[in-house]
């Protein structure tokens, strides 16, 4: 919708010149020539702008700035004032005006004013939104949901919780898997007992078994005192395996003898110990794909696969973005003291087309790294890291650390929903002329929209 702007002013000549310039400049514009008029119209027709002159008969500019703010008004109050009355202007601003403007004035510093309230006023209404959707998200132990398959997949974890199967969280690097292990554990009842996460990417191969099941004293050189392993540590608890696809042949026939029998020996040992623990297991990876390409064994991946939870990435779910965004600003701004720094349009529009390869974690350091950097707020695409500063670092780059095919498969996701995405910048949101330029049919283009969630 066309913004509204509101003009009082006692004077008709300046009334009729100011209305006939906004209109031309495309605005929804209103006038009153009297405080209390300005008052009623405000109330009826909640302009976005209201162009307010300071000296009135009967009720004044300042009466009328006191009485919208009573009113909780939310549009954006410009004083216009006359030179002798500065004073009185900042007085306003110190009452909740936006800005102030000098007569006589160009008609270039005014519409200049008006567009950075304008601006003002839509970030404001973007974080009322997303404040708003962040208390109407689902949220399950630190997971934020609002997209339908997240809803979907915490609906998944509430029904699995209160059971001891094992289960295995997939998705990309960054999306939270952890997260929905930690919703597992908390809402299951072995909530009070440990939660024990392990990275097996980064325990070596050689110290996975002592680092699982631990070691008595002198089963190795160096091991001069028995150590429990996390395996007993996570006794009547959860005990979640991150990026199992990297375990070692030798460390998977290991840990599949304990999920058959419960039972483990540490290292050195010959007495077997029996713990109570629920596994949960993550990946980054295509798990069929690794089994079949024998890396990983089939008869453990059967043991643990009872459960299957896939976590979407986040560029499957741009709607969610608003929300991590104002959630990381809570989370860091009070860090650093700019709880109330907020991005300028340019800067969120950068922030929702980018394909966030890194996903929610990337998302955050982003905003981190913006918070740090800017000095005032809005902040502004210059704010954002590098990477996200020029348009084409857009395009997606190799990922050696999955297979290839599975780094194409991605690739043909991300260059998709990018194409996607910049024809419909290019032709104004128009998606009969956007599915033209992609040679695709609004069909085909209207279920892309929906599946990538493009707004």
């Amino acid at each position: 919708m066309k913004p509204r702007i509101l003009i009082v002013d006692d004077e008709a000549k300046i009334r009729a010149l100011l209305e006939s310039l906004l209109e031309e400049k495309g605005y929804l514009v209103s006038v009153s020539g009297d405080g209390k008029g300005a008052l009623e119209m405000a109330a009826s027709e909640a302009p976005d702008v209201l162009l307010l002159d300071l000296k009135m008969p009967g009720m004044d500019g300042l009466q009328v700035l006191k009485q919208l703010q009573d009113s909780g008004f939310e549009g954006k109050v410009i004083i216009m004032t006359a030179f002798g009355t500065i004073e009185n202007a900042v007085q306003a601003m110190r009452d909740g005006a936006y800005d102030y403007v000098s007569k006589p004035f160009s008609k270039e510093e005014l519409f200049a004013l008006i567009e950075r309230a304008l601006e003002h006023r839509r970030l404001e209404v973007d974080l009322s939104l997303a404040r708003r959707q962040l208390k109407t998200a689902f949220s399950l132990s630190g997971i934020i949901a609002a997209d339908r398959e997240m809803l979907k997949l915490i609906e998944s974890v509430k029904r699995i919780a209160p059971t001891n199967a094992p289960a295995i969280i997939s998705g990309e690097s960054g999306t939270g898997k952890e997260l929905f292990a930690k919703a597992i554990h908390q809402e299951s009842p072995r909530c009070d007992r440990p939660f024990i996460a392990v990275n097996c990417s980064a325990v070596p191969g050689n110290l996975v078994e002592s680092e699982l099941f631990g070691y008595i004293r002198g089963a190795f050189s160096g091991a001069d005192r028995t150590k429990p392993g996390l395996v007993a540590a996570a006794d009547g608890g959860t005990l979640f395996l991150d990026e199992i696809a990297e375990l070692s042949m030798e460390a998977q026939s290991k840990l599949l003898r304990f999920t058959q029998s419960g039972e483990f020996i540490p290292v050195g040992g010959v007495q077997a110990q029996r713990v109570d623990v629920r596994l949960l297991a993550a990946t980054n990876r295509d798990l069929e794909e690794v089994v079949a390409q024998g890396k990983f064994r089939s008869d453990l991946f059967y043991r643990l696969n009872v459960v299957r939870l896939r976590v979407p990435p986040l560029r499957r779910r741009s709607e969610e973005i608003p929300l991590f965004i104002e959630h990381f600003i809570r989370k860091h701004g009070a860090e650093l003291g700019k709880e109330a720094f907020r991005f300028d349009s340019e800067a969120l529009t950068r922030l929702q087309a980018y394909p966030w390869p890194g996903n929610v974690r990337e998302l955050e350091n982003a905003v981190r790294s913006a918070l740090i950097m800017a000095e005032t707020t809005p902040m502004t695409a210059g704010s954002l890291p590098i990477s996200m500063r020029d348009p084409a670092v857009f395009e997606v780059k190799p990922d050696l650390s999955v297979p290839l095919q599975e780094g194409l498969k991605r690739l043909q996701v991300d260059y998709e929903r990018n194409a996607i995405i910049k024809a419909l910048e290019s032709t104004g949101g128009n998606r009969a002329r956007a599915a033209a330029l992609l040679r695709v049919s609004r069909n085909t283009l209207f279920k892309k929209l929906k599946h990538y969630g493009i707004s």
